[in-house]
């Protein structure tokens, strides 16, 4: 009996799918990452990227009155080379969203999706070797919840709620994460936001959804924010910068970013980028910031295929001595 009702249930989703599809987009996804690091010799990995296969599904519903319902699915199956045989294979779960209009303005989603503070929220960085303050600032770049997003006069806004445990479902010591972004409309040349976040925060070794990555302590970590961001596309140029003040417990933190990237008007596949971020840890106390000089490379083969290079510097990573890091990227997303 229970068969038949999973069954049924099955074929009524399906026909209700193809009833009210609109548009169906499937992604396969290769990443293939390496390189050489003063400190950790040969790496197959990036600070957020691993070897991996993955892919992207993507649908929007429609009926007489026009889209209603969008759903997402992207994910990876990963391997960490550092890791013994047995641990290095993971599955990670990035977007696993369904999004909901409520009327013309105003749509909520649930799942898992990014929460809505700094360049983050209107940046696609899933794939690319450079990243903003997200992983520093709050720790991981998408979180279980629900959101309300929008728009007003002239603005865009995001606000959720979520669990504060980032890749895996948690819950403990009262953790959630809260988030507020308001900012222009992400068509203009020059773009801005102001966001707010507070939540307490459980802290995972690694962005493992299955298997659970561990968690480092069953203790939260208190975090107040209140960022600023920008945008300013003039030519061949972009102009990207953020910056996020606030607390982690007793104490305040502070990071910022500022990036340049240039796009050759005889060859647009070809784009040199520089940033520098830095995240102090301990605002005031020498030795307790990390700050990163990075220069990339990335061109296009092809729609699908884009490689990227990248030469890091570390000036002081948390006390340790100074890093440098080159990285080769190939990476495929596409049909």
């Amino acid at each position: 009996m229970r068969g038949i009702i999973i069954t049924a249930l099955a074929i009524a989703l399906w026909a209700w799918q193809e009833a009210f599809a609109e548009q169906t987009l499937f992604y396969k996804e290769i990443n293939l990452i390496g390189g050489y690091s003063d400190q950790d010799k040969w790496v197959g990995k990036s600070s957020e990227l691993l070897n991996s296969v993955g892919f992207e599904y993507y649908r929007k519903f429609s009926n007489d009155y026009g889209d209603f319902l969008t759903t997402d699915l992207q994910m990876r199956l990963t391997y960490n080379s550092k890791r013994s045989a047995e641990d290095a294979w993971g599955l990670e779960i990035h977007n696993a969203w369904l999004q909901y209009k409520l009327n013309s303005v105003n749509k909520v989603k649930v799942g898992h999706f990014r929460p809505p503070f700094g360049l983050e929220q209107v940046l696609d960085t899933h794939g690319t070797i450079l990243q903003t303050l997200t992983p520093r600032n709050i720790g991981f770049k998408k979180y279980w919840g629900l959101a309300l997003e929008g728009t007003l006069p002239g603005f865009d806004y995001s606000a959720a709620l979520q669990l504060g445990s980032g890749m895996s479902i948690y819950r403990r010591d009262g953790s959630f994460l809260s988030s507020f972004r308001i900012g222009t409309p992400s068509d203009r040349n020059a773009q801005g936001g102001i966001s707010f976040l507070y939540g307490k925060t459980l802290e995972t070794e690694g962005m493992s959804t299955y298997p659970r990555a561990d968690l480092l302590s069953d203790n939260v970590v208190l975090k107040k924010r209140v960022g600023l961001d920008g945008q300013f596309n003039f030519g061949p140029y972009l102009m990207k910068s953020e910056v996020a003040f606030g607390q982690d417990g007793h104490e305040n933190v502070l990071g910022y970013l500022a990036e340049l990237d240039y796009t050759l008007p005889k060859l647009q596949n070809l784009e040199f980028q520089l940033q520098y971020q830095s995240w102090q840890h301990h605002l005031g106390e020498k030795g307790m910031d990390d700050s990163t000089l990075t220069t990339g490379l990335s061109y296009k083969l092809s729609q699908s295929v884009t490689l990227r290079t990248a030469y890091m510097h570390d000036f002081n990573l948390m006390g340790e001595r100074e890093d440098d890091q080159v990285l080769l990227q190939i990476y495929y997303f596409g049909w």
